[in-house]
């Protein structure tokens, strides 16, 4: 079709395309004597024509087929896994995109699209009123925070005020509230996580974890794997990562999902954000459109995770 399209482009306004006229006309019936004038014209319509319905691409292709170049991400670990289903289907349309999707937290993707040295920072928290300035934030998703215990642990639910205690020190043992008469061991994540960053301030009002004989987990990954490994492990993970081995507890009764999030009832909520700085390249800002629109969100909602809509 590409061929058909050039040929006729190029062929509409060549020598054909307005036809001499033949000799003899002279002996034309009356009647007819601008027949062949007509049917110069008629051709030359219909060449335009054609031409002008297969000659040019559409918006559409036009775009598809012009976007080529390398987008570079960093930060969260919690958004990165989204970032790449979404970018896959990003890349599926648009062959000639090379996505770089680093993770290091969210503190590392903020301090990056500062510094320009990436297009797109992944955050998974809210951001301070200094982090925020002179970049753009948009909010791909929200996040769920679950809290997770060991499979084989008899707790179902806590209640947001013993949830803090527990991370606070202040509660050291499941007997405390209705389980065994074992020792709490409380998994979180590091300081660079946007996890931590919203489960602290969300529980313990700002305040840093105090619990005897803190785990410290780097990725999401790693706190699933701590608890499904300790009977006595508590942690916590976003909505997109539960695994085998652990289980989901209620906070005051309610269950996380997409609507305990969207009515408020859940309280553990945050959003997930892509954030685009002054040096961010227009190629990056299509990949965010994409992620924003009904693809996009359609991929959120397949993961698991909360949509902006």
């Amino acid at each position: 079709m590409g061929f058909l399209r050039w040929f006729v482009g190029q062929r509409s306004d060549g020598p054909w395309s307005r036809r001499a006229r033949p000799e003899g006309t002279s002996d034309r019936p009356r009647g007819t004597s601008h027949g062949w004038a007509r049917s110069g014209t008629l051709c030359c319509l219909i060449c335009l024509l054609v031409a002008g319905c297969g000659g040019h691409l559409t918006a559409a292709e036009h775009t598809a087929t012009s976007m080529t170049g390398e987008i570079s991400f960093a930060g969260s670990t919690t958004l990165q896994p989204l970032a790449h289903e979404i970018g896959q289907a990003f890349t599926d349309q648009h062959p000639q995109v090379i996505l770089d999707i680093a993770a290091g937290g969210s503190v590392v993707g903020i301090e990056a699209v500062h510094g320009g040295r990436v297009d797109i920072g992944m955050v998974s928290r809210r951001l301070k009123p200094e982090e925020a300035e002179g970049i753009e934030q948009h909010r791909v998703a929200a996040d769920v925070i679950a809290m997770v215990v060991h499979e084989s642990n008899p707790l179902e639910d806590l209640a947001l005020e013993e949830l803090r205690q527990i991370y606070a020190g202040e509660i050291t043992s499941w007997a405390e509230v209705g389980g065994r008469d074992e020792p709490i061991l409380v998994v979180m994540r590091g300081k660079n996580s946007g996890t931590r960053g919203a489960f602290d301030k969300i529980v313990l009002g700002g305040q840093d974890p105090g619990a005897p004989g803190l785990e410290t987990a780097v990725a999401a990954s790693d706190v699933a794997a701590a608890v499904a490994e300790n009977q006595n492990a508590i942690g916590y993970l976003g909505f997109g990562h539960f695994d085998l081995g652990i289980k989901v507890i209620t906070i005051d009764g309610v269950m996380p999902a997409e609507q305990t999030a969207q009515d408020g009832s859940y309280p553990i909520v945050r959003p997930l954000l892509f954030l685009t700085g002054p040096l961010t390249r227009p190629l990056a800002k299509d990949f965010v459109e994409f992620a924003l629109g009904d693809e996009g969100q359609t991929i959120v909602v397949d993961n698991g995770w909360v949509p902006t809509r």
